[in-house]
Order: structure tokens, then C-alpha cells, then sequence
């Protein structure tokens, strides 16, 4: 955009982004990201295929201006220089008032991700959008509420134009000073990015065998306390998760060629800052807002893919026609019309598409699509308060069903549940839930799924649900750890 179209943008917001636009047939993001990132500074790539409504993005945050980590209570903030303050307040004003500083307008022209906070709000994060009471568990890895940065400067790639943008946000009242200089910087980039010719050798990565949390046994027991609460009236379904762990050495970055080549979802992403790490391929839509609409995409009832297309179309046909399965699906659906709800305009919530096939690497699963006009003066930080965590990652009713799995999992779930993506200086958004991941913290890895309760179900059954749910993953890991990588992106 010219100096001209800022100023007139710069008269009635306090930012503007400058941005650089140039085509290129071919952008890996693997290695675009290995080539800006900077080990001991904190790292965050979203990719991933396109959803239908929209053209797919890469989106690289480069040289985060402050980095914010919330726990217990406590805020983190770090900046460039490693400068670090801490304090116990509570997080939302904090979150609403650099989206306010820094709020630019929404260009359509442009890509949706110019500028904002990128990171994590982990499931636990909920606990502070409540007033309702949650128990505590245990934290043995210390993980963080929430984990976010503050970026000003992205590589935006559209995959489906080729057009790669440059975006770095300023004052609006320093834009006459900064102009030049600022596109000076931005063409200097342009000319590192043309430069990378190909991905550079991956960091390494190895692991010990990953071990569920419960047996078979110990997973049976805790499916019949779920139905005996079902029974009982306190909940109609929950998700009850069994986390895989282990040690490891390295990158969790080494796994991505793998997972994302052999895993295509709407949302590919990897998350680095300080010894945390996560690596996903999500395919599920926590929230999306664009402009004045807000998208959520509910997923639930799952089969694995079959071995050939008469077994794969057999178990679609079982799916569809699933009492369990179907009874589950319309319990989330209308889950995810009361969270819209909550931050809509009345009677603006609707479900636009209902109970689709949708396939993936190795299951398959329904989804709906529940959109709405959100209310006037809602910020960001209220939509994300409203939906986290998702129905499908929690059960029905919410509080009840969060609050039995604190009982019976007793254990922190940190990004697994929560969502992880942006929230944009311009007031758009776009958060997947944080599922088909792995993280580490430390030498800690942890690969975590989860299959939905109802009155009819079977431990053995949904016992081998989260293993399908995680083996995209689980095969990525052991297939990095062997050195058997492919990647595909880089042709």
C-alpha cells in the first residue's frame, strides 16, 4: 500500500501495517521458517491446506517484539532484549490493551494475519473465563496457561495466488518518519526470502518408547464412573484423554516435513519459546472471525480410514448412520451454538452446514459449521473466553463435564484441548483446537488424545479411538527418530 492510503488508514487507527507484495511460484514453509529463525528466540509457523471458504496461508512470525507467558496467576512478559518482568494480574485486560495500542484496520486486499499476538491458550486457561469452580491438578511439567507473542513483522504467503506479503506494523504516528526506512527493511527481507533455495538439515530428534498414561484397565474403570455420572443426570457425554509420554532429545521442528507431508489438515503448525515446544496438524476450528462473522466448526464421531475404498466407504456408512455417533455430533453442535451465542448478536447463530463427511490421513469424522454476527464491543479475548475450551474437547454440559475430568484425569492437559493461532491487530482471529499434536517441555514429551464418552460406549472401543486419533503423530515421531524422513514440500 502507497504512504497515501496509510495516512488517510493512520487518521483513524493508532497502527498501520507497511507490507511488500511480490509473487513466488514457490514457498516452502519449513524452510522459509529455518531460515529467519533464531534458536534462542521464540518461533511460530502456521500452515496447513485450505479450508474451502478460504484461500490457504503460511503465516511466519519473525523476531517477536515481547513475549507473554501466563501461569497460575502470574504474567511473564520478556522482551528483545531478554528483559523479563513478572507480576500476578489478571491476563485479559493485559491482552486487550496491546490489541487496542496496536489495533490497525482490517484491509481486505491484504492477508488476514498481518500483525497481533500468536501463540497458545491451553485448555487448563479456561479456569480463568469462569466463575464456576474447577479443580486443581497436578502440573508435573509446569506448563503454561497461556503462551503468546507479540508480533509486528510476518511472512504471509497465499498458496492459491502465490503472492508472498511483507508486513511489519508501526505507529501511525511515526508512519511519515518510519515510511522508507521501514520498506527499505522490508525489501532487504524480500531478497533473504528469494534467497532460500532449499530447506536446511533438520535439527536432530530422538525419543524413548512413548507409554499411555492409563492401561486398558485403568481407562475401563474411569469410562464406567463416566457413564455412571451420564446415568446419574450430572453430564450427557465427556472427552477423556490418555496422554502418551516420554523422553527426548533435540527438535520436536524435525518432525514437521514428516507430519505435515503425511498429515494434510487446514492447520499445520509449530510453536517454539524457551524449552517449550508443540507440533500439530489440527483439523478442527476452535473459532474463526472475519470481520463481524464468527465460524466454529464442530468435529465429532470418528472411524479410522480403511485399509482399501470398500472398507473406507464401510466405515463411513457405519459413521453416518451411528446412533452414538450422531447423538454425540448434535450434543457438540448445539454446545457450539450456546458459546457463539454468548458473544453474538441475538438470533445471528446458525448452523450453515450439518453432519459433512470429512476424511482425513488416518480417520475420518462429521462436521458441522455454526456461524454468527458477533455483538458490538466484544474483543478478542471475550470470544476466546466464550468458546475455550471446544465441546468436542471437554463434553456436555461444559462446566460439568470439565469439572469430572479434573477428577478423573487429575492432570494439567496444557495446549492438547486448547486452541493455538492468532489474534490479529486488525480484530480478525483464527484459533484451531490444539489436537494431533505433540509438545515437550524440557525432555518431557507428551503426545495427547482423547475419545468422547456417551452411555453406549466401550472402553476397548474408545480405548482405540485416541490411539487412532494419535497415530498420525505417533508415526511422524518414530519415523523422525529412525531418520526416515520425507518431505514433499520441498519439491
Amino acid at each position: 500500500m502507497t504512504i497515501t492510503q496509510l495516512q488517510t488508514y493512520a487518521k483513524n487507527y493508532p497502527a498501520v501495517p507497511i507490507t511488500l507484495q511480490f509473487q513466488l511460484p514457490s514457498f516452502n514453509p519449513i524452510a522459509i521458517t529455518q531460515a529467519f529463525d533464531q534458536p534462542d528466540k521464540p518461533c511460530f509457523l502456521l500452515t496447513g491446506k485450505p479450508k474451502k471458504t478460504e484461500d490457504g496461508y503460511s503465516f511466519i512470525g519473525v523476531n517477536p517484539l515481547k513475549s507473554l507467558t501466563y501461569r497460575n496467576g502470574q504474567l511473564t512478559m520478556s522482551d528483545q532484549m531478554g528483559k523479563k518482568t513478572t507480576e500476578a494480574v489478571a491476563l485479559k485486560p493485559v491482552l486487550e490493551k496491546i490489541l487496542a495500542e496496536n489495533k490497525t484496520p482490517r484491509i481486505p486486499s491484504l492477508p488476514p494475519f498481518l500483525g497481533g499476538l500468536a501463540g497458545y491458550f491451553s485448555y487448563d486457561y479456561a479456569k480463568y473465563a469462569t466463575t464456576a469452580h474447577l479443580p486443581a491438578v497436578a502440573d508435573p511439567m509446569a506448563l503454561n496457561d497461556a503462551d503468546l507473542l507479540l508480533v509486528d513483522e510476518v511472512i504471509a504467503y497465499n498458496h492459491a495466488t502465490q503472492m508472498v506479503t511483507l508486513s511489519k506494523i508501526v505507529p501511525s504516528a511515526q508512519l511519515t518518519n518510519l515510511y522508507q526506512s521501514v520498506l527499505t527493511h522490508l525489501t532487504q527481507l524480500k531478497q533473504a526470502v528469494l534467497a532460500v533455495s532449499a530447506r536446511k538439515p533438520l535439527p536432530s530428534f530422538s525419543m524413548t518408547p512413548l507409554r499411555l498414561q492409563f492401561s486398558l484397565q485403568e481407562f475401563d474403570e474411569k469410562v464406567e464412573q463416566t457413564k455412571q455420572h451420564i446415568i446419574d443426570g450430572d453430564i450427557f457425554q465427556l472427552i477423556l484423554s490418555n496422554p502418551q509420554q516420554a523422553k527426548m532429545h533435540g527438535s520436536l521442528f524435525a518432525a514437521a516435513p514428516t507430519l505435515f507431508n503425511e498429515s494434510p489438515s487446514p492447520y499445520q503448525f509449530y510453536f517454539r519459546h524457551n524449552d517449550f515446544e508443540t507440533i500439530g496438524a489440527s483439523p478442527e476450528t476452535l473459532i474463526t472471525k472475519r470481520d463481524q462473522t464468527l465460524f466454529t466448526y464442530p468435529l465429532a464421531g470418528t472411524r479410522r480410514r480403511g485399509h482399501d475404498q470398500a472398507e473406507d466407504d464401510q466405515f463411513a456408512a457405519e459413521l453416518q448412520h451411528s446412533p452414538k455417533e450422531l447423538s454425540e455430533h448434535n450434543m457438540l453442535i448445539d454446545l457450539g451454538r450456546n458459546d457463539l451465542g454468548a458473544v453474538s448478536q441475538f438470533g445471528s447463530v446458525q448452523v450453515t452446514a450439518y453432519r459433512k463427511l470429512l476424511r482425513f490421513a488416518n480417520v475420518m469424522h462429521m462436521g458441522s459449521v455454526v456461524e454468527s454476527t458477533v455483538s458490538d464491543h466484544v474483543s478478542a479475548i471475550d470470544i476466546v473466553n466464550a468458546v475455550l475450551p471446544a465441546g468436542t474437547l471437554s463434553g456436555a454440559p461444559k462446566i460439568s463435564a470439565m469439572q469430572l475430568i479434573g477428577q478423573l484425569e487429575n492432570r494439567k492437559r496444557g495446549v492438547y484441548g486448547g486452541c493455538l493461532g492468532y489474534l490479529g491487530f486488525d480484530g480478525d482471529l483464527d484459533l484451531c483446537i490444539g489436537i494431533r499434536l505433540a509438545y515437550r517441555q524440557g525432555d518431557q514429551l507428551v503426545v495427547h488424545s482423547g475419545a468422547g464418552i456417551v452411555a453406549d460406549s466401550i472402553a476397548k472401543y474408545e480405548y482405540q479411538e485416541f490411539n487412532n486419533k494419535a497415530s498420525a503423530v505417533v508415526n511422524a515421531l518414530k519415523e523422525t527418530a529412525k531418520g526416515g524422513i520425507v518431505d514433499a514440500l520441498s519439491n
